[in-house]
């Protein structure tokens, strides 16, 4: 039997100002699917994977995550959803620089978790990553690419149903995006649902399905307002 979508998209489109960025945006990602998001700087890869976790609301369409319209719910439901079901890699780190690695991997201790089996998971996912040791370490005192594989190895300890990444690879040296790249890997062999947006060859290639924004820009004239 085939495995259901976690998360799927129904025609999404979305809008700025008096034009169409892209519409009709229509995909699903199964247990351990990849679908790497390609187009140009501007296209709306980011606010691709905002809409679909929640955090912006598309124009049109409707984003399902196992199940649930993720934008016709109430806001406790988003929200749980959210800790809960999905797992974001944004470009910005977003680490808290003043804890510690340890810290800020266990801020998202999904519900039912021991602390004991936390800090088993923050272990495993720190050597994942290649920060076997550094639990104690100032997240602010890492670099740029350590600071990333910390945000994919707090996603490994949560092991949510559905991660969005958005561009995890961009600036690091060759080392970093590696490692990044097998974190990634890491989740989904352990049968998450994985959406990058990527400008990198290789986690377009490892990706089992591809979305071209620019196939969705048909439409992206501009509209009356």
């Amino acid at each position: 039997m085939t495995a259901q979508p976690l998360l799927a998209t129904e025609g999404l489109g979305f809008d700025v100002s008096t034009r169409t960025l892209w519409n009709g945006v229509r995909f699903e990602v199964r247990p351990g699917s990849v679908v790497a998001v390609r187009g140009v700087s501007g296209q709306g890869k980011s606010t691709l994977l905002r809409c679909l976790g929640g955090l912006q609301v598309p124009a049109r369409g409707r984003v399902r995550v196992l199940g649930e319209d993720v934008h016709r719910v109430g806001a406790a439901e988003r929200r749980r959803l959210r800790r809960e079901a999905l797992g974001f890699v944004m470009q910005d780190h977003a680490v808290v620089p003043e804890w510690t690695v340890a810290q800020n991997l266990g801020v998202l201790r999904p519900a039912g978790t021991t602390r004991a089996a936390l800090r088993e998971r923050i272990d495993e996912a720190l050597g994942v990553v290649g920060l076997g040791g550094r639990h104690r370490t100032r997240a602010g005192l890492l670099s740029g690419g350590e600071q990333q594989r910390v945000a994919v190895a707090r996603v490994l300890a949560q092991r949510p149903r559905v991660v969005l990444a958005d561009e995890p690879t961009a600036s690091l040296d060759e080392e970093s995006a590696e490692r990044v790249r097998h974190g990634l890997d890491a989740l989904r062999r352990t049968g998450s649902a994985i959406v990058v947006a990527t400008h990198d060859p290789m986690l377009v290639e490892w990706a089992g399905a591809e979305l071209d924004l620019a196939d969705f820009a048909a439409s992206a004239s501009t509209r009356k307002p």
